[in-house]
């Protein structure tokens, strides 16, 4: 089925895009690579969409707050999250309701960097050459971008299809669906781990207390370190 996009939609993904453009900038000059994922990767945005940027490998938290501030963009929220005892936790720089900066505290399995590529992911360059790619939403839906707006599919009955559009290996795709189908059976409550990260503490001081009393934590960062 093709969804025809109306100026309205079209002009909400363009102002979506030129906010995510505005928090890559300030990071790519300073040498880092952060990718936006989501809706607005692929185009499929409404007035719910999160401004999801991603830096996908770590990198001192510190110093990234500190070129967000020096670039006027202020932290609202540090948020340290662990989806699941297996995954590698990250941090969540919030700047609003909408709008967030995350990475991960360790390496992540070639699995986990994964899943960014399939919900969509573009670079800053491919921001800029209004560019939009292929990606599944949260409602199970491959997202398969047009000139007019977009064509989707139900993913499940059309995986080995869907994975040969994104790319991907119909295995990583279909774990994917049963971690997607999990999360909307039992909502946000389903993450393992997420903690606040208070002032006066970094989010790698907050990681290493978690690490000298969590044995299974301790082991999944030397898994990949």
């Amino acid at each position: 089925m093709e969804i025809e996009y109306s100026e309205e939609r079209w002009r909400l993904l363009k102002k979506l895009r030129e906010k995510a453009m505005t928090l890559m900038k300030p990071l790519v000059s300073r040498g880092l690579n952060p990718i936006v994922y989501g809706s607005i990767a692929r185009g499929d945005v409404d007035e719910e969409s999160d401004v999801d940027i991603f830096i996908p490998y770590p990198t001192s938290t510190a110093i990234l707050e500190l070129y967000l501030n020096e670039s006027g963009i202020k932290v609202s929220r540090k948020l340290l999250v662990q989806a699941t005892p297996s995954y590698v936790p990250k941090a969540y720089l919030v700047i609003d309701d909408y709008t967030s900066i995350s990475l991960p505290l360790s390496r992540m399995r070639d699995e986990e960097l994964g899943f960014y590529k399939l919900a969509g992911q573009l670079s800053i360059d491919e921001l800029a050459k209004d560019i939009r790619v292929p990606g599944i939403n949260k409602e199970l839906y491959l997202i398969i971008p047009t000139r007019r707006g977009h064509i989707q599919m139900r993913v499940e009955r059309n995986i080995e299809e869907a994975a040969m559009i994104l790319g991907v290996d119909p295995k990583v795709l279909r774990n994917r669906i049963r971690i997607l189908k999990r999360r909307k059976e039992i909502g946000r409550t389903g993450v393992y781990r997420e903690i606040e990260i208070p002032d006066d503490k970094t989010f790698e001081q907050v990681l290493e207390e978690l690490i000298s009393r969590d044995p299974a934590l301790r082991r999944r960062i030397k898994t990949i370190d």
